[in-house]
């Protein structure tokens, strides 16, 4: 089997519901990768903000990645993978080399008629569902949202708080931690908390929230420092019982991670396959924790094949306690189209909040392509 041909159908997506990612008039512009054999076996990966954006990516996969994939045998992962971390290093944004290995194994997975967790080495099939919250203006919301999910079955719910992704006039620290306070409060003991505080503390901040939240019972502390701070990370775990969890964004993928571990900076390894190498990649992380006895908690996968991805991941390693359902919905809605916005089915959550690993061929669920398609926005080839 070779690659003939990586084009990406881009799509201008529109939203009432969502405040993420820098969205502007209701627009929330993605695309749909496509690599294409000369068997018919296609590859999809979506795309989408954070980073430099769909298009952006498109045209680097275009320009940088494709000369390496034409003409080779997609089924040749790691080579693939290991080639384009080489040229990605230098010419490429992480998100475009993620996207594309993502869409590797969904040929992979197609062309032997599996799920991409199977190849991978299925550990289970289902596993437990947290919400994560966008950051919202009062600590009644977050209860309230948290309520919801709750009562719709599921067992854990994160908090990014009010100061988080950025500080609006009159926030504080304060504001935070009665946001956990409340949430606690509302749902009572049996709830999993967790609070991401998105990098946006000093250190005395930082101590302050986590000894509020260790009160509290909450179950991990996740970044709360500049996501470069080691040292500061180093003195902060050693000053709270409470688990860290850091390395979100880390750049540099794999090869930053071991420094984080050595120190003792971080209780968790942290990371998602759109911008930590895409399936190839949060694999090799996942057993570097696994060397380590860590945990290692897949991230949002930003979106649909990203989360996906992170599904069959997930289902393949038994060192990930939890899913993260972020959806970044404004206050009062509790949609979750921006799970598998794009597919033609929709994630499989049951009343006991646990998600199901997806039983077809190759990521599990097709490209909506009748929705892509209403609303076009051009094609990179």
């Amino acid at each position: 089997m070779k690659i003939t041909s990586v084009t990406t159908v881009l799509h201008d997506r529109r939203t009432d519901t969502l405040d993420v990612f820098g969205i502007e008039d209701g627009r929330l512009p993605m695309g749909v990768l496509v690599i294409a054999t000369d068997e018919g076996i296609e590859g999809h990966c979506t795309l989408s903000y954070p980073g430099p954006g769909p298009e952006a990516i498109a045209r680097q996969i275009s320009r940088f990645l494709t000369p390496v994939l034409v003409g080779a045998d997609p089924l040749e992962i790691g080579r693939l993978w290991r080639r384009m971390q080489q040229v990605g290093r230098w010419y490429a944004d992480p998100i475009a080399v993620g996207s594309v290995d993502i869409a590797l194994w969904d040929i992979a997975g197609k062309a032997a008629g599996l799920p991409v967790h199977t190849l991978l080495g299925t550990c289970r099939r289902t596993v437990p569902v947290y919400f994560s919250s966008g950051s919202h203006p009062n600590a009644e919301a977050y209860a309230d949202e948290a309520c919801y999910w709750r009562d719709q079955g599921w067992k854990g719910y994160k908090l990014h708080p009010p100061t988080s992704p950025f500080r609006r006039p009159g926030v504080t620290i304060d504001d935070d931690i009665a946001a956990c306070a409340a949430v606690r409060e509302a749902v009572g003991d049996g709830m999993a908390l967790m609070l991401d505080s998105s990098w946006c503390y000093s250190f005395p901040e930082a101590l302050r929230v986590g000894r509020a939240i260790e009160e509290l019972g909450f179950l991990w502390y996740e970044d709360p420092l500049p996501v470069d701070d080691i040292h500061g990370y180093v003195r902060l775990k050693q000053s709270l019982s409470i688990p860290l969890m850091a390395t979100e964004i880390l750049k540099g993928g794999l090869y930053a991670l071991p420094q984080w571990i050595v120190t003792g900076a971080t209780d968790y390894l942290r990371g998602d396959v759109v911008i930590k190498g895409g399936i190839t990649g949060m694999m090799k992380i996942a057993h570097l924790a696994e060397a380590f006895s860590m945990s290692c908690e897949v991230h949002s996968g930003y979106n649909a094949s990203g989360n996906l991805a992170n599904l069959h991941v997930t289902m393949a390693i038994d060192n990930c306690d939890w899913y993260e359902v972020i959806t970044f919905n404004r206050s009062g809605h509790h949609e979750l189209d921006h799970l598998d916005y794009g597919l033609a089915e929709s994630f499989h959550i049951d009343g006991d909040g646990l998600l199901h690993a997806p039983t077809g061929p190759g990521l599990g669920i097709d490209i909506d392509w009748d929705l892509i398609h209403s609303a076009p926005a051009g094609i990179v080839e």
